[in-house]
């Protein structure tokens, strides 16, 4: 079966703002390896996938960030939505695009554009394994990674290890349920109990799978983009497109379809992986000095320990201070105590409120 790979690149980032903003989301920013967030998923999904089976999916505002970074990207494999709708919108539109290029059946892999993973021969053992899982139990799959602590700003799959079935022997388990960004307790527990894994928000599944969940679950979007196939190739799909993005409520995948549904498998994965949520995971996962600090660009530390600081426009100098995170840019600066940069969230909606949106 034709397998294609459908990164999704739309969103903003808003938790690791200030570096990560309206006008270029953390995926066009760089945080570790030789490129982009962007650039670097695209890369990495070249090694287990054909140059022309590979889209993305963004916003038409990033159209000319995306080719800056991606020059070669053909325009048929950029696929742009006219508004932000969550994952539930892009991924269906993609599948509806992808029809123009597919016959009959296929399989898509679906990646966020802003994690990073190692060990890729162990990722590529998943993967294979997702694959082969999807088209066999007709089921959506994900990647579930095995937790090697109790991190809270993850989402956490339930698994079943008692239901058998054919694959169960290559560690794919049935899913129960899906549990959101727990507290540290409900985390400890969660790991402590060997039936929860971090999910990885990597999905596999065909097409027709995708088609009959979409159905059921989100019968909303079902109608909607099947009168917008129904004008596919045709001088009104622009204006059809538009409509219906317009009607769209914003619904992520998770919540539209993975948590409604009783067809979902996990591949158990060991492989290294980190959804830069925020910037307290952005530090953990930077090489530190002797002082346990991370510093970029032009930063002057004296009595300073355990601290993440980013200078892009200006110095930044700190005396006699321990576990911050500091992130300074040409428009905002942030300064927060480590382990609370999830509340990043509450900056951005306090600016919001104020009307103030020259700083998002």
């Amino acid at each position: 079966m034709q397998k294609v790979a459908l990164i999704l690149a739309g969103g903003y980032g808003s938790r690791l703002w200030p570096l990560s903003n309206e006008s270029s989301p953390k995926q066009f920013s760089y945080f570790f390896g030789e490129g982009s967030m962007l650039f670097n998923t695209y890369q990495r999904t070249l090694k287990f996938f054909d140059e022309e089976d590979i889209f993305i999916i963004s916003q038409s505002v990033f159209y000319d960030k995306i080719k800056e970074q991606l020059p070669h990207l053909p325009n048929k494999n950029l696929i742009l939505e006219p508004y932000i709708r969550s994952t539930s919108a892009a991924i269906t539109y993609a599948n509806l695009h992808f029809q123009s290029f597919y016959e009959d059946d296929f399989l898509i892999c679906a990646f966020p554009s802003d994690h990073i993973i190692s060990n890729l021969d162990e990722f590529a053992n998943c993967l294979d394994i997702a694959e082969n899982s999807a088209v066999s139990l007709n089921a959506i799959m994900t990647l579930g990674v095995i937790p090697s602590y109790p991190e809270t700003q993850y989402g956490y799959i339930h698994i079943d290890n008692t239901k058998n079935h054919e694959f169960f022997e290559k560690n794919v388990r049935y899913v129960k349920n899906f549990a959101e960004k727990p507290d540290k307790g409900t985390a400890l527990r969660f790991i402590q109990s060997g039936d929860f894994v971090w999910n990885s928000g990597i999905f596999v599944f065909t097409s027709k799978t995708f088609w009959k969940e979409l159905q059921i679950n989100l019968p909303e979007f079902y109608k909607l983009f099947t009168e917008l196939k129904s004008v596919m190739n045709t001088p009104s799909f622009a204006r059809k497109l538009d409509h219906t993005y317009r009607s769209l409520p914003t619904v992520s995948f998770d919540n539209g379809i993975l948590e409604k549904s009783k067809n979902v498998y996990c591949v158990l994965s060991k492989f290294e992986w980190s959804d830069l949520e925020g910037w307290d995971e952005v530090y953990r996962q930077t090489k530190k000095d002797t002082h346990n600090n991370f510093l970029n660009g032009e930063v002057i530390a004296l009595q300073t320990e355990g601290s993440y600081i980013l200078a892009r426009d200006r110095m930044v100098a700190t005396i006699g201070v321990k576990d911050l995170i500091i992130v300074e840019t040409e428009k905002a600066t942030l300064i927060c105590k480590r382990g609370e940069s999830e509340k990043v969230r509450k900056i951005i909606e306090y600016i919001r409120s104020k009307g103030i949106k020259d700083y998002l």
